[in-house]
């Protein structure tokens, strides 16, 4: 006798068969008139399965039992074994199921079809067949319950006989209520409240996801993504895959508490879509560079091409593990031994056919979000100096032994990035020129200065970097560090310099929950905030070290390969503090402008302090940065115009709700913080930010005397000319272009606390 495999559901559906089910019920229906034996339940249920078999038998190789094949014979059973008042109680208990099926018209309404709810397991869970099922109109579907507990065994990873009795007494609800209709939000409240009745309390308090659903996915197919630029079809394939990925994040990865203050837009996780990737990796590609040479040797015209396909390469290898900003350092210095022997318009040809290299466009994925950025050195790198340089340069060279053709590198990248902008070319890279503080400069040190800032007044670019001789700085513009910061002084020449997570903070937020409270109330809840955001720190990085752990996850490779430049554990999580000047106005509304300003400073300071403890407490690597991006700023004052009354009016009629601080009117200079009092206690470091105007270029002079005046400022680390209109042509205006500088700021309405702007 080959034992029953399987039985078919009303519904058609086959089902594993269960015999453990068919005791249950029998000891049930005599749990209703008084009994209390399970064992003999058991020895009953042996005997329908026995005649099951019998039944089968009769009927033929390959018949299938049915759910009421089993239903009737546990009748017959308990008849012919005496049990007649549990036999009278099991009947009377499939006539109530069989008028409620028959009677039961009810159906759940959806705005939105999810691609993974979280509780009810997809469409099929809703309706139990594709949205053009029986039943099925416009947005409407009918009830399954058999549906609810399949979602609830691959949603909630329940055992089925669990999700049988949790659908069952959702089913029982539902009729009790005799309510024709329920919304998909009640369906689901229903289901977290039989879970959380059942000690299934981490699965109830779970928030319920806003998933991707049906009609959004179409509408991206067709129209593209609203917070991106899907030029393509891989990058639309990509921001899609992104969203629903960010979804799982929120549910799964990130403590409940932490998704609920993203969602309420009290912090700002970043790039929940990418959990896997860094927010910035800077390399150093004199160091990194060599390793992807990979021993072979080249002719001196061969050795350029190489040089520069080594470039693409480490752009192509980092990419993928980078979410916002990847940065290759001193690309001049690394060039030079292989480029020496060329004259002026061959170096000018092979920068050019870099810059128009497609695989900088490749590089570039997440619709425009990650930005790749060249530094070029001004001065050859004293740590660079004596670094041996690989073939085809001569033997026994170093890179300091090209500082000239160094320099001329970096005068030909200007020049070229200059006439492809004029010529209406997109350069896909910023660029970044590290110019040494206070250095006595020869004429082609200040021939270099005055070619940067022209090319600067045309189209922004490069933006200079001021470095102390004694105190030198890497990174990236998303994130740059001092050697003293760094919490592995060994790996500062030659390592990474890395940014694992990004999480913003909303002070304004904070200070519209906490105002009449006073300061106190203020700094508790800014406390809070800080938790959170390094408790979303610390899950991203436990995510990944299992990854990079594991031998075939996705960072094995990039951890444990022969060459590891990405240091998980000297990576830094950035905590961004948004709106610190609203907050200090909203904290002092009748405050003068000095006043206001020391009120940010308190604040800043004190959330340095606090992100300090609680980075250390959970061993992670933190600094608290300021203007990111405007991301952020963006959306935490969108959610907070739509939480409090007193913030919708900040922005009247089509105003674009925004924290970020506006830049200057007009043109002029402004002083914008980027890293609040660094983790040694240093003073802030600022950007300041040349804003040009009108059609013909900025006077040369007044560039100069700005720079040289930021240059004297040792809190100065950027100085960065805004020009506007740009003279280039641009592939859109739309303010959502990929091509937007990461530092770019928005500029909130003037009718703010304190205009949107710093105090002065």
């Amino acid at each position: 006798m080959k034992p029953l495999r399987q039985v078919r559901k009303r519904d058609g559906r086959l089902v594993p068969f269960d015999r453990g089910r068919i005791a249950e019920a029998i000891f049930r229906a005599a749990q209703s008139v008084g009994g209390e034996d399970r064992f003999l339940a058991e020895e009953l249920a042996g005997v329908v399965v026995a005649r099951l078999h019998g039944l089968l038998s009769e009927r033929g190789a390959g018949a299938t039992a049915t759910i009421e094949d089993v239903q009737d014979l546990v009748e017959r059973v308990l008849i012919d074994a005496g049990h007649a008042r549990t036999a009278k109680a099991y009947i009377l208990y499939r006539e109530r199921r069989a008028e409620a099926r028959a009677a039961r018209r009810v159906s759940v309404a959806t705005e939105t079809m999810d691609v993974t709810p979280p509780l009810v397991g997809g469409d099929a869970a809703l309706h139990g067949g594709g949205a053009g099922g029986a039943g099925a109109s416009a947005g409407i579907y009918r009830f399954s319950k058999a549906s609810v507990v399949e979602g609830l065994v691959r949603g909630e990873d329940l055992d089925r006989n669990e999700a049988e009795e949790i659908a069952r007494a959702v089913e029982e609800r539902i009729l009790r209520a005799r309510a024709p209709r329920l919304t998909e939000e009640l369906l689901g409240t229903l289901v977290r409240a039989e879970l959380f009745d059942r000690g299934w309390t981490a699965r109830a308090v779970r928030p319920r996801a806003a998933a991707l659903s049906a009609g959004a996915v179409q509408e991206a197919l067709e129209q593209g993504l609203g917070d991106r630029r899907a030029l393509d079809p891989a990058a639309l394939t990509e921001g899609l895959g992104e969203s629903v990925v960010a979804q799982h994040v929120l549910d799964r990865v990130l403590p409940p508490a932490v998704a609920e203050a993203h969602r309420l837009g009290d912090i700002h996780v970043y790039d929940l879509g990418t959990p896997l990737r860094f927010s910035a990796i800077a390399l150093s590609a004199p160091e990194a560079a060599p390793a992807r040479m990979h021993g072979q040797r080249f002719s001196r015209e061969g050795g350029v091409q190489r040089a520069f396909a080594v470039l693409e390469d480490l752009l192509l290898a980092y990419a993928p593990h980078t979410a916002r900003v990847l940065a290759l350092e001193d690309v001049n210095v690394w060039l030079a031994p292989f480029v020496a022997h060329l004259d002026e318009d061959a170096l000018g040809e092979a920068v050019r056919q870099f810059l128009l290299s497609p695989v900088l466009g490749a590089a570039q994925r997440r619709g425009g979000l990650l930005r790749l950025e060249l530094g070029l050195a001004a001065e050859m790198p004293p740590h660079l100096a004596f670094l041996d340089t690989p073939e085809p340069a001569p033997p026994g060279r170093r890179f300091g032994d090209y500082g000239e053709t160094a320099l001329h590198v970096t005068r030909a990248f200007l020049q070229e990035s200059s006439d492809l902008r004029r010529a209406g070319h997109w350069v896909d890279c910023a660029m970044t020129l590290v110019l040494p503080r206070g250095g006595a400069r020869d004429a082609s040190g200040r021939a270099l200065v005055r070619q940067a800032l022209a090319a600067a007044g045309e189209g922004g670019e490069p933006v200079i970097i001021f470095d102390d001789p004694v105190t030198p700085t890497r990174g990236s513009r998303w994130f740059r560090l001092r050697e003293s910061e760094a919490p592995d002084p060994l790996r500062f020449d030659r390592g990474d310099v890395s940014a694992a997570g990004s999480v913003g903070i909303n002070l304004v937020g904070a200070a519209l929950r906490t105002r009449r409270g006073g300061l106190d109330d203020f700094i508790r809840e800014v406390d809070r905030l800080v938790r959170l955001a390094l408790d979303a720190a610390a899950a991203q990085r436990e995510l990944l070290d299992r990854v990079g752990e594991a031998p075939g996850g996705a960072l094995h490779k990039l951890r444990r390969g022969t060459h590891p430049l990405v240091d998980l554990e000297s990576a830094f999580h950035l905590v961004e503090a948004v709106g610190a000047d609203q907050a200090a106005a909203l904290l002092l509304p009748d405050g003068e402008a000095l006043e206001r300003l020391g009120m940010r400073g308190r604040i800043v300071k004190h959330v340095h302090g606090r992100v300090r403890e609680e980075a250390l407490a959970r061993r992670l690597q933190a600094s608290v940065s300021e203007g990111l991006v405007t991301e952020a700023g963006g959306r935490f004052a969108r959610c907070d115009a739509e939480r409090y009354a007193r913030a919708a009016d900040w922005w009247p009629g089509l105003a674009e709700p925004s924290y970020a601080a506006a830049p200057a009117e007009g043109t002029g200079l402004s002083r914008e913080p980027l890293h609040p009092d660094r983790l040694m206690g240093g003073p802030s470091l600022l950007r300041v930010r040349h804003r040009v105007g009108g059609d013909r270029h900025p006077p040369m002079e007044d560039l100069i005397r700005a720079m040289e005046a930021a240059e004297r400022d040792t809190a100065v680390l950027e100085y960065a000319v805004d020009p506007w209109p740009r003279r280039v042509i641009h592939p859109s205006p739309k303010s959502d272009s990929p091509h937007r500088d990461v530092s770019d700021g928005g500029r909130p309405p003037n009718d703010m606390p304190n205009g949107g702007r710093p105090p002065t």
